[in-house]
């Protein structure tokens, strides 16, 4: 007699009842805020308002949770920040712009400094594909700062001297003013440091006699 299949398979699990973009930018917001490694699996599940069991069963462990934040994450800053640099024609402007932004958007709703420089420090490459990630991010912002500075040489806007310096400086100034703000400055501190990067990039234009 030929066994019934059906009788072995197991029954379908419980259809899936949350939003994933809102579980993913409630995860985003605690990782943000306390950091990857000190995210308790509690705190996730108070946090996203799901057990554990379904968290794993949607992203399979916490570090999947982590690269799906990630993603989501990039897909903002690619938006918010480095899109519109990239995109601009107004060279040294258009540096500063992405100043004042990136400064709000590291102290939004208590954010303290950008999640992927923060997982730079904190993982201290040990985890390769966290490594990938932060790298590839720093050489997108390198080469967007490179971009804007030649689009400003090309119209004057400024001198063609030491243009690998001054966008190594500008990468130093972002991540400076992040892990500022990861390690806690206050918002008046850290306008100051705002401040004084648009000095710097304000510095460098050439004056019309």
């Amino acid at each position: 007699m030929a066994l019934d299949v059906q009788t072995f398979r197991r029954p379908p699990g419980r259809p899936k009842n949350f939003n994933t973009e809102d579980v993913l930018d409630k995860a985003l917001e605690l990782f943000w805020r306390h950091g990857y490694y000190a995210t308790t699996t509690r705190e996730l599940e108070s946090e996203l308002g799901l057990k554990q069991s379904s968290i794993y069963n949607t992203f399979g462990s916490k570090r999947g949770l982590l690269d799906a934040a990630l993603d989501r994450y990039e897909a903002l800053t690619d938006k918010t920040l480095l899109r519109p640099l990239e995109q601009s024609d107004e060279g040294l402007a258009a540096i500063e712009t992405f100043f004042i932004t990136l400064y709000h958007w590291v102290t939004h709703k208590g954010r303290r400094g950008c999640m992927l420089i923060n997982m730079m420090a904190e993982d201290g490459g040990e985890t390769k594909a966290i490594t990938k990630r932060t790298r590839n991010y720093r050489d997108r912002v390198r080469t967007a700062f490179h971009d804007a500075l030649l689009q400003s040489c090309a119209e004057g806007g400024t001198t063609d001297a030491g243009i690998e310096s001054r966008t190594d400086l500008l990468v130093s100034l972002v991540l400076g003013l992040n892990i500022a703000a990861r390690g806690g400055l206050s918002k008046s501190e850290l306008e100051r440091l705002l401040d004084a990067a648009r000095d710097q990039i304000r510095s460098w234009r050439v004056v019309p006699v």
